[in-house]
């Protein structure tokens, strides 16, 4: 009968019947009821026209049809509340995973601030350690104020400020002591106990005191 094969026919079909596959994706299940809804419509109208024209159907036919229509129509609402409701949760997973790129945006930009602060703190630390030797250094090697009065006092006395006017590129003179003249200066014979107030030169406190070292009573 038209009824029964009705009823067949949508349990053959995919997703159709109460042995719906449940692993099927909302838009097949959606797609299957709405060919199910279009089936049985398609099949109740015919046997209407049928029972108008021919008035062969028997009693409970019709009402069987309307029945799986109504049944799968049911099915079909159920299913569009479904899908809204997944359509609203796509939505909000795609802000947050919008919300997570620029998360993830903002923590790539602070990881490379982070890598530039460390190269500067490095250089820094690095900078600051030189330093601190070389403050080390100087005070290990530290000369008293004395010594370097007297050697201003040297430089002063037997060096000019400038060059002489008649100074020309190539001209050995000039207005500092030399190497040599350092050398063989107050500092450097101070160094050399054994030419102490020999070759010319004087003893460093006699000269800070003003004094030859005949003049000394």
């Amino acid at each position: 009968m038209a009824a029964s094969s009705a009823g067949e026919k949508e349990k053959e079909r995919p997703g159709g019947g109460s042995g719906a596959a449940c692993g099927n994706s909302t838009r097949e299940r959606l797609l299957s009821a709405l060919e199910d809804l279009e089936v049985l419509s398609r099949e109740l109208i015919e046997m209407l026209a049928i029972s108008r024209n021919q008035k062969l159907l028997q009693a409970g036919e019709e009402n069987q049809v309307l029945e799986l229509l109504i049944h799968r129509d049911g099915e079909f609402q159920e299913l569009m509340k479904l899908a809204l409701n997944q359509g609203k949760i796509h939505h909000e997973m795609q802000v947050l995973e919008k919300e997570v790129e620029k998360r993830d945006s903002d923590i790539q930009q602070l990881q490379k601030q982070l890598k530039e602060a460390e190269q500067i703190l490095a250089t820094a630390v690095y900078q600051a350690k030189e330093k601190l030797k070389s403050i080390d250094k100087a005070r290990k090697g530290a000369i008293s104020s004395e010594e370097i009065i007297k050697y201003a006092h040297r430089i002063s006395a037997s060096n000019a400020v400038c060059a002489p006017l008649t100074w020309v590129p190539g001209d050995p003179r000039r207005p500092y002591p030399t190497d040599l003249e350092m050398r063989s200066g107050l500092l450097g014979q101070m160094n050399n106990p054994s030419t102490n107030g020999v070759n010319g030169h004087l003893p460093g406190d006699a000269l800070a005191a003003g004094r030859l070292p005949g003049n000394i009573n």
